[in-house]
């Protein structure tokens, strides 16, 4: 089957935010086509994309060809990469970052981002493309680099696969984060190992200490919530904050703009 091409900046969504600078584009979007009805497709140039909902399915996916990606991680696809990437339902979110079409930076297979630098700045860009004023071009371009050269940089082989263990703590981060009252000690006992070398290891491995990686992943829920239409103490208590202080407090570090602001974009 011939698969459709696609120019640059065009994506399988409305377009709800456009902003640029230093040759990047950013883009908000939400999905609105079905699984079923998106065809295969090809981009001209390298992009990330950011889920904001769950239920996204990618190349870079955990599991190989469709594999899921969670709301918050970062895709990077080489230019070129034909796929049917999909959110499992029309109308979710996501953030997408088109590169300068020069960009030159080897490897030619999508992949999930997960370095401290890249995941950081992504949030940021986020932040900043909802509340975009002249000016902020050079911003803009500053963090889109970050991840552009955390995307080119040579991907040291690691020795061997991540302990059993380590798989299993990133796992409950994701599944667990939103409980009120999770601690990093508790992972570790669940797991099997000290908390020293559990937030050791996490961040040697994943770029990211185990803390921030619950706190991150508290944000990108209770972002989904309140896009869903969930109130701001309703969004808290789902998300495993204390309060909706706690919430807006916590969001304002990761993605540099109040809850409220980012519904309101996302709505």
């Amino acid at each position: 089957m011939t698969h459709r091409r696609l120019a640059r900046g065009d994506f399988l969504g409305a377009l709800r935010k456009s902003v640029s600078g230093g040759g990047f584009c950013v883009e908000l979007r939400i999905a609105t086509l079905p699984p079923e009805a998106v065809v295969e497709h090809a981009h001209d140039e390298a992009h990330f994309i950011l889920p904001l909902d769950e239920g996204y399915r990618s190349l870079a996916g955990r599991h190989g060809r469709g594999g899921p990606v969670r709301a918050g991680e970062l895709i990077y696809n080489p230019p070129g990469t034909t796929h049917q990437d999909c959110f499992d339902e029309a109308g979710g979110r996501f953030l997408s970052v088109s590169t300068p079409v020069s960009s030159e930076i080897g490897g030619d297979l999508p992949v999930l981002l997960d370095d401290a630098v890249s995941t950081a700045a992504v949030r940021r860009l986020f932040g900043g493309c909802i509340r975009f004023e002249p000016g902020d071009e050079l911003a803009l371009e500053d963090r889109a680099l970050a991840m552009l050269a955390a995307a080119s940089r040579p991907r040291p082989a690691r020795p061997g696969a991540p302990p059993d263990w380590l798989e299993s703590a990133r796992d409950m981060i994701a599944d667990l984060a939103c409980d009120q009252g999770l601690e990093v000690r508790g992972i570790a006992a669940a797991v099997g190992v000290h908390p020293v070398h559990l937030a050791r290891t996490y961040r040697q491995r994943f770029g990211i200490s185990p803390g921030d990686a619950i706190r991150r992943r508290r944000a990108d829920i209770a972002m989904a919530a309140l896009a869903q239409g969930l109130r701001p103490i309703e969004a808290a208590h789902a998300a495993g904050y204390a309060d909706q202080s706690h919430m807006t407090r916590e969001h304002g570090r990761i993605y540099g703009v109040s809850p409220m602001t980012s519904a309101a974009a996302l709505a």
